[in-house]
């Protein structure tokens, strides 16, 4: 068993970003989450790419992996630590630690829904495809033929759709898994009250067996980081339960 993090958010490669000095504070900042979260105990991460609009070919993955050595540079008792958390959390000593691409659609319109098929060169360029549904029809679509890896769910907004159990379980029997993003509900009250007044988020998250939670969303600041020294990865899923009540 291991403990990965599939949504660090990746900023570099924005389109509108044309500073050279902002990507490489924003890589720097990439690189000290993802070694904190190694000293943690995970066994992976995922590289997130946010893609709102038409896709292009312009799209493909250009998201850069970090090599071991810039890892052990950045922190030089990293073993030390990793080996540490890794004992505490169960998790094999020697597990790789493995690095992963991803892209998250958000989708609204039909054209946007037909762009996530398996033939798309665009999509196979990353090893995660997740889609973010913002209406009923981009949801639908999502359950029942989008061919992506993940369907990503901010329960701390309101829903812009309704929740089907049946479109659910169809893409659970998909193999599809549905993310819940719950970075806001730690910091925003006015965020955890609009999950908590949702009637219809209890029975859908108990009855998910696909299920991955996410603490952080679009967030890659330097508070984050540090506060995922607090955040003990083991009990996440413990204590989002508890906020559900």
């Amino acid at each position: 068993m291991g403990f990965f993090d599939l949504n660090v958010p990746y900023m570099e490669g924005r389109r509108s970003e044309k500073s050279i000095a902002n990507k490489s504070s924003r890589k720097n900042a990439r690189l000290k989450f993802v070694v904190k979260a190694m000293e943690m105990g995970y066994t992976g991460v995922a590289y997130n790419r946010l893609m709102k609009g038409i896709m292009s070919d312009s799209d493909r993955c250009t998201i850069s992996l970090f090599p071991l050595s810039s890892l052990l540079k950045a922190a030089p008792n990293l073993s030390t630590s990793v080996k540490f958390h890794r004992e505490i959390l169960g998790v094999p000593s020697n597990s790789p630690f493995r690095q992963y691409t991803r892209l998250t659609v958000a989708v609204e319109t039909p054209r946007q829904a037909d762009a996530l098929n398996s033939g798309n060169p665009v999509l196979k360029s990353y090893d995660l495809v997740a889609v973010r549904p913002l209406n009923q029809l981009a949801f639908d679509r999502a359950c029942k033929d989008s061919e992506v890896d993940i369907i990503a769910i901010d329960f701390s907004q309101r829903l812009p759709f309704r929740l089907k159990l049946p479109l659910v379980k169809a893409a659970m029997e998909r193999g599809i898994y549905f993310e819940i993003v719950y970075s806001h509900l730690i910091s925003d009250v006015q965020a955890r009250r609009q999950l908590i007044s949702n009637a219809k988020v209890r029975p859908f998250i108990f009855n998910l067996q696909n299920f991955v939670d996410c603490f952080y969303g679009e967030c890659a600041c330097e508070e984050c980081i540090k506060e995922l020294v607090f955040f003990f990865i083991r009990f996440r899923c413990g204590n989002l339960f508890y906020i559900f009540g």
